[in-house]
């Protein structure tokens, strides 16, 4: 809450308690002066006005408000007391309003443990409140973090909305089967036969709706290209498209490791279609959810935590068990091992790692190789068979897409791109790649053996 917002609350008080009149001028200046932390003399030099004047005005208004929030109210708690009113009433409004909304949260997760996603809450509430976003993807990767932030979000926002309906695609369900399941709820009426996307379309421009289709990847292709639709799944792309195009008053969120076909040429900072891309949580947040299993760190040891995972939610908690019951709680003997990557993590790793085309999988291999980072240039140089640019650019766009490569500048070239993997994904795939060409040897079957080394050299020669 800013000082204009909590100085329009006290205005709605003094209102409300019959006192007839907002704040006076001065009445004003000293209540936004302190808000924004001045002690009584610096608001006095401030104002030319005399130290025990402005203290008897702030006094007097401190009295007042306290009497009629029944808390008692000083310059020192001003900001928490009023904060903490705001949040109340917003909560009973709220509350009041959503009676009016017909939820449906199908398989949607609890999450009333929920960590520190403020400034993408307020984002995407941004968009949403203006009434003209009609599609939103949050996208990254698993385990980032899209479902709880979905979820959140959704709870936050039904107010605005006339439904809100949250669905699952992890089992990839066909979409007549989605359309079905959503109509009778938009319709009321569990009759209804014409389970069509124009029906859809026509219920979201008459109400106003809140659809949340999350894990959007289940229902794309794995491969070089991503965003692409399984077979037996374009009818999606319709749908979005036409959700994304056609003029509505209702809004619908994707959760996704990657982004559909169609989406990314339709998004854009003043168009209907927005995009979010979802990164990892800081170390402060790191603490937080190491507190919540039992466990007590620093924040250097956070940081250290944070880096490696690359602040990966799920991740983080994974990492919190092992510490739990392998290392017996003990953060700096896990930490002292050294880098490693546990089952539950591999397990997530291995399900992207599996989706990727073969020239996608030894790109990955090759960035992990090259400890320094690669270009792309040096990519095609070293990657064999060798491969065309065509080929190589658009297996690094679906990399890209699948939040899998970064790309990090050279402090002293800001032009020069070099492509990194977070530590942990590191780790992964060059364990991965130990792995299959120990195999080959034992099979005595070269394949990665023959295209790709083990160790890059560190010198010219």
């Amino acid at each position: 809450m800013k000082g204009q917002e909590a100085i329009a609350l006290v205005d709605s008080l003094l209102q409300s308690a019959n006192k007839k009149q907002k704040l006076n001028d001065i009445q004003s200046r000293v209540f936004l002066e302190t808000w924004e932390g001045h002690s009584y003399q610096e608001i006095a030099d401030r104002l030319l006005y005399e130290h025990d004047y402005i203290k008897k005005v702030g006094s007097h208004l401190w009295r007042n408000l306290s009497q009629i929030i029944g808390e008692k109210i000083s310059k020192q708690n001003l900001q928490a007391v009023l904060r903490r009113y705001q949040h109340c009433c917003a909560g009973i409004l709220h509350a009041s309003e959503a009676d009016n909304c017909t939820q449906d949260w199908g398989e949607a997760i609890d999450v009333s443990q929920f960590y520190n996603r403020q400034q993408e809450l307020e984002t995407l509430e941004t968009w949403i409140s203006g009434n003209s976003t009609r599609l939103i993807g949050i996208f990254g990767l698993g385990g980032i973090g899209k479902t709880s932030l979905s979820v959140k979000l959704a709870q936050q926002i039904q107010s605005q909305f006339e439904f809100a309906i949250w669905r699952s695609l992890q089992q990839a369900p066909q979409l007549d089967v989605i359309l079905s399941n959503i109509l009778p709820i938009l319709t009321g009426s569990e009759a209804t036969t014409n389970n069509s996307i124009p029906a859809l379309m026509e219920q979201l421009r008459q109400k106003r709706c809140l659809l949340i289709f999350d894990n959007l990847e289940s229902i794309l292709q794995g491969g070089n290209r991503s965003g692409q639709y399984q077979q037996g799944y374009e009818d999606y792309r319709q749908l979005l498209a036409r959700i994304a195009d056609e003029p509505h008053q209702s809004c619908l969120i994707l959760t996704g490791r990657e982004k559909p076909g169609g989406f990314a040429v339709r998004s854009g900072e003043n168009l209907p279609v927005r995009s979010l891309n979802l990164f990892g949580v800081s170390p402060p947040v790191c603490q937080q959810i190491l507190a919540a299993k039992g466990l007590k760190a620093t924040l250097l040891q956070c940081q250290d935590i944070v880096n490696y995972f690359g602040g990966n939610p799920l991740a983080l908690k994974l990492a919190a068990t092992t510490i739990k019951t392998l290392f017996g709680s003990d953060i700096h003997a896990f930490l002292v091992q050294g880098n490693t990557v546990f089952s539950d993590l591999w397990d997530l790793l291995d399900r992207q790692f599996d989706r990727l085309s073969p020239l996608q999988q030894k790109i990955m291999y090759w960035i992990a190789i090259n400890q320094e980072g690669a270009t792309p240039a040096k990519l095609k140089a070293e990657i064999l068979p060798k491969v065309s640019g065509r080929q190589l650019m658009e297996a690094l766009e679906g990399l890209a897409e699948r939040s899998l490569i970064e790309d990090r500048r050279s402090l002293n070239d800001t032009a020069s791109t070099s492509l990194m993997l977070q530590p942990a994904i590191v780790e992964y795939v060059r364990e991965r790649l130990l792995q299959s060409a120990e195999q080959e040897i034992i099979a005595n079957k070269l394949n990665l053996l023959k295209t790709h080394v083990l160790i890059e050299s560190q010198t010219q020669d």
